[in-house]
């Protein structure tokens, strides 16, 4: 095995760390949790037995009572709960909207605790118990699993349904079937304690504090490997966007880099007792709290291994960085205090078209893009850039077409499609009455370019691609957003963009820019929204869109089985002529609406800043049901998802659950006057749900449905300078 020890702290100066501010918090606070869809964090203070919680947006304060000593914080997004690990025996669960608790009797001095947010379970190491205790987090009824001596940490592989254990006194690392809560064991190396998961390589990373290495564990085989790394590891936290371990080494003063895929070695000079670490995986930012009277936060560049560092509160123990915000927070055990240290949302990206393209069909032979199906509650990821579809490693989102084939036609629920590695969101993406259904989505790329997808019901998923987002570049576009406007309609007249209808199994090419919207010839891609309207009652089994020109493409763009009104969004790249080629397997009518375009970056082009996906609102518990426009409009910015008032386009997955019929919705920015275009339809009352990027001016968002429904809006990002 390679190993290469190069000193890089004094190399390359990286940008500074700055603080935004102290604030004050109860009594030795060890541990931080954060929720990054309701912005709010979550300290144990384990001399005051309570916990801290932060609105990260206001830097507000509320304390809650926990039990005594508490040592733990995990987090559920999914779930809004918050579970807090005290010396006492006890686990406390805190709701994260009303912040009222529950006690939970658990093992002897419980001090880790992990959340599997797709299951909803969650695992609490006791100390001198020798065991985990395994909540439901449905029931809170407990599990007691048996562990080996003084188990002192937990990961957990959501991929797999496997909890690794570090068994502090045994030398070894017990790993739990959370399908079954039968466990079996590795042998590591002397005194393991911090350990880490990476879902996408199935490798689990143990810090072996007295003998000064790192155990991988290969998940598949449980086969291991030691890495010798610096004096007593302490952490280890892992980028698995570019593939490298991050080991804290406490009496070495040093951080060891390890290159996943090789398993070669670097070190990094790191401030004095390197303690806790986390790591920002977008900005490629790793964060080392240093336990010493004069704290500090040193911070790694990923890109290049420089390093900067910023003065914090005293002896600080635990960092944890917000997902969505990418604010850092520092718990600092004597000075009674966080601090937080600015992050900013995550960095522009501009689009890159792509030929449409099968990322993976589910139906077919089985494989990493392929079968089996996904079952009822199982979650599933795939790694497009992996894919034939010739994605690249640098794309951070991708624009998607997602479709599901619910097995035996059984009702789907809701399918949700999120970046792999973080928490599963409270937000859909899909739903389904049993048909064949599909919906357009920018999701951002996770853990190794993965996505997640997770469904209530057996379906099986199909996921094509028409382009991806990445750092600006000579090639990348960025977005011009337009007025609404319907491009061409067959129902109208015969002409370029009008009738007649669409001959099921024959290509028909619109020149969409000869139309009256505006579309320069500069653009490169289209965003549009596309409606089939049935022609005599006939179903529709697929349409496909692609660029004029070009082969036809292995993919579809929408499903209309049961001959209703179906619309859907898609990003289109320009063909001959600006041209978008059509194909309907049987004969149906087409709108086609246009809400902006692609093209090189100029005077008021806007890139993309993905976000974490996050439920801006949902009618059924706020305001309920409407006809007609609503009133008030939807308050965005006032939403719980931190999308700043910046923010000149919104990217919404928008679904209605109506209540009989609905013709048609349409969303538009606040302060504009209604656009002759629909959102989506759901003419057969059926809960329908479309991908919409709509303008804003307020913060706030117009919306008239056709008939009386429920809406619901989740965000996945925004488009601005």
């Amino acid at each position: 095995m390679l190993i290469c020890i190069l000193m890089l702290g004094g190399s390359l100066p990286a940008a500074a760390q700055t603080l935004i501010t102290t604030i004050s918090t109860g009594g030795y606070p060890i541990a931080v949790g954060v929720n990054g869809t309701t912005n709010k964090i979550y300290v144990a203070n384990q001399n005051s037995s309570n916990l801290t919680v932060i609105d990260g947006a206001t830097y507000s304060t509320t304390t809650v009572m926990t039990g005594t000593y508490p040592a733990g914080v995990a987090v559920n997004s999914a779930t809004n709960k918050i579970y807090v690990a005290n010396g006492n025996g006890s686990v406390t669960v805190v709701d994260g909207a009303t912040n009222h608790t529950t006690t939970i009797s658990v093992g002897n001095d419980p001090i880790a605790i992990a959340v599997n947010s797709i299951t909803n379970k969650i695992y609490v190491a006791n100390y001198y118990g020798n065991n985990v205790t395994v909540i439901d987090g449905a029931t809170n009824h407990t599990t007691t699993v048996a562990a080996g001596r003084r188990p002192y940490a937990l990961a957990v592989n959501s991929a797999t349904n496997k909890i690794y254990v570090s068994d502090s006194g045994s030398e070894q690392v017990t790993v739990i079937d959370g399908a079954t809560n039968t466990a079996s064991t590795v042998a590591v190396e002397s005194t393991p304690q911090a350990l880490a998961v990476d879902p996408f390589t199935n490798h689990i990373y143990v810090a072996n504090y007295a003998s000064g290495d790192v155990s991988v564990i290969d998940g598949a085989t449980n086969s291991v490997v030691n890495v010798t790394v610096g004096a007593s590891p302490a952490a280890v936290a892992i980028n698995s966007l570019t593939g490298h371990a991050y080991v804290a080494n406490y009496g070495g003063g040093n951080v060891t880099v390890i290159d996943e895929a090789t398993l070669a070695t670097t070190t990094i000079a790191a401030g004095a007792y390197p303690t806790g670490i986390d790591v920002d995986p977008v900005r490629n930012k790793i964060y080392i709290t240093n336990f010493a009277w004069s704290g500090a936060v040193t911070m790694i560049d990923g890109n290049n291994g420089s390093t900067s560092s910023v003065a914090v509160g005293r002896y600080p123990t635990a960092v944890a960085v917000n997902p969505v915000t990418r604010a850092v927070y520092v718990a600092n055990s004597v000075g009674n205090s966080v601090s937080v240290l600015a992050g900013g949302l995550s960095a522009p990206v501009q689009f890159v078209p792509a030929t449409p393209c099968r990322v993976t069909d589910t139906r077919r032979q089985h494989g990493p893009f392929g079968g089996p199906s996904l079952g009822a509650g199982q979650a599933r990821s795939f790694a497009i850039a992996q894919s034939s579809c010739n994605i690249p490693d640098a794309a951070v989102a991708y624009s998607l077409n997602v479709t599901v084939v619910p097995v035996h036609g059984h009702p789907l629920s809701y399918l949700t499609v999120w970046p792999t590695g973080q928490a599963m969101p409270t937000v859909s993406t899909l739903n389904s009455d049993g048909r064949v259904k599909a919906n357009a989505a920018i999701v951002s790329a996770g853990v190794g370019g993965a996505i997640s997808v997770y469904a209530t019901d057996a379906t099986d998923v199909i996921v094509d691609i028409n382009g991806y987002f990445q750092p600006a570049s000579a090639t990348t576009l960025q977005f011009y957003p337009l007025a609404p406007c319907r491009v061409l309609d067959t129902r109208n007249p015969q002409g370029n963009l009008g009738g007649p209808a669409l001959h099921g199994g024959h290509e028909r090419d619109f020149p969409v820019r000869a139309g009256n919207c505006q579309i320069p010839s500069a653009a490169q891609a289209y965003s549009m929204n596309f409606t089939v309207v049935p022609v005599g009652g006939q179903p529709l089994g697929y349409l496909t869109v692609w660029p004029a020109g070009e082969q036809q493409p292995v993919v579809s763009t929408l499903n209309n089985p049961t001959a209703t009104v179906v619309a859907n969004a898609a990003i289109v790249p320009a063909g001959t002529g600006g041209a978008i080629a059509t194909y309907a397997d049987q004969d149906t009518q087409l709108i086609g609406d246009i809400n902006g375009y692609f093209a090189a970056p100029g005077a008021g082009g806007l890139s993309l800043y993905p976000a974490s996906p996050c439920r801006v609102i949902d009618t059924r518990s706020s305001g309920g049901a409407f006809n007609g426009q609503r009133n008030p409009p939807v308050n965005v910015v006032a939403s719980p998802c931190n999308v700043p008032s910046a923010a000149q386009q919104y990217v919404f997955n928008a679904t209605v659950v109506p209540a009989g019929p609905l013709g048609y919705l349409t969303l538009w920015a606040h302060g504009d006057t209604m656009p002759v275009v629909s959102t989506l339809n759901a003419s057969d009352g059926a809960v329908t749900a479309n991908m919409a990027i709509v303008g804003n001016h307020s913060g706030k968002v117009d919306a008239y449905a056709a008939g009386s429904t429920n809406l619901i809006l989740d965000v996945s990002g925004y488009f601005g300078p």
